[in-house]
């Protein structure tokens, strides 16, 4: 949506080599801002040469950028990342830090829409038994990971591509928060 094509139309620029590949979390693709526009930057506009843009990059090659209203700018401080003086490695270990977070943080948050219904859904296969994950609607990366992180479902990963779900475990603690809901 960000640039205005389909999902399909993007992987198929992925696989040309017009955009950048993704970067994963779990089996989400995820792109960095700062990477998408540095590869439109060098698209013809309207028929055009390619545009040039002189972009100041900081050591570990991400891009410095000073305007406080930039999302990429945004991003970066959030994460508390400076790219003059940091690398991939610091990039990498603040996202996981801030992965690991927000994950501690949704316990004491009150359960989502989606993840009452992923509950619902399992309660009815029962407690301990592997449910394939496309059974269960509306059970995204997202809902699993906080499903998950409540310890009301275990995730069973895919043996030879462990960031691909492969089913959801309905705990004991899951149960006992669907009945607590149920009352």
């Amino acid at each position: 949506m960000a640039i205005g094509v389909s999902t399909s139309s993007v992987d198929q620029m992925v696989a040309e080599g017009a955009l950048p590949p993704p970067r994963k979390w779990h089996s989400r693709k995820l792109w960095l801002v700062s990477e998408v526009e540095a590869y439109l930057n060098e698209w013809p506009s309207d028929g055009n040469e390619p545009v040039h843009t002189a972009q100041v990059l900081g050591v570990g090659g991400y891009p410095i950028i000073l305007d406080s209203n930039d999302a990429v700018k945004q991003y970066y401080d959030k994460l508390g990342f400076d790219p003059a003086t940091m690398g991939q490695a610091e990039m990498t270990q603040l996202i996981q830090e801030a992965d690991e977070r927000w994950l501690a943080s949704i316990p004491s948050k009150p359960l989502g829409k989606r993840e009452r219904k992923a509950l619902a859904q399992l309660v009815e296969y029962g407690v301990g038994i592997a449910v394939d994950w496309e059974k269960i609607k509306d059970c995204g990366d997202n809902t699993a990971a906080r499903l998950e992180a409540r310890g009301f479902i275990q995730i069973q990963r895919q043996n030879d591509s462990p960031d691909l779900f492969e089913g959801y475990i309905l705990t004991s603690a899951g149960l006992r928060a669907w009945e607590k809901l149920s009352l």
